[in-house]
């Protein structure tokens, strides 16, 4: 991997916004456990890594957001990796 790209792991969800739920599945502590694995992974491989929460808690459209954008100056190079595990009932056109 080129040592300029930046990544900024999401774990989708959280807090109150449970995402899609399943019996006791939530989706909310399905993409937190991935987001984890993921960023101590990177960490593990010396790759320059973020994540937007790493607890389960509610974040604001405009928190998550700008913990993408800002936690490496805005850079072009960032690359974000967002979480989700939906319930596939959605309908496309």
């Amino acid at each position: 991997m080129n040592d300029k790209y930046r990544i900024v792991v999401d774990a989708g969800h959280g807090g109150s916004d449970p995402g899609a739920v399943s019996g006791n599945l939530k989706e909310k502590d399905l993409n937190l456990q991935a987001a984890n694995y993921m960023y101590n992974r990177f960490k593990e491989l010396g790759v320059p890594v973020a994540i937007t929460r790493d607890t389960d808690k509610t974040l604001t459209r405009n928190e998550r957001l700008n913990t993408m954008r800002n936690t490496f100056g805005n850079d072009p190079n960032v690359i974000v990796l967002s979480n989700h595990i939906n319930d596939g009932g959605g309908v496309f056109p």
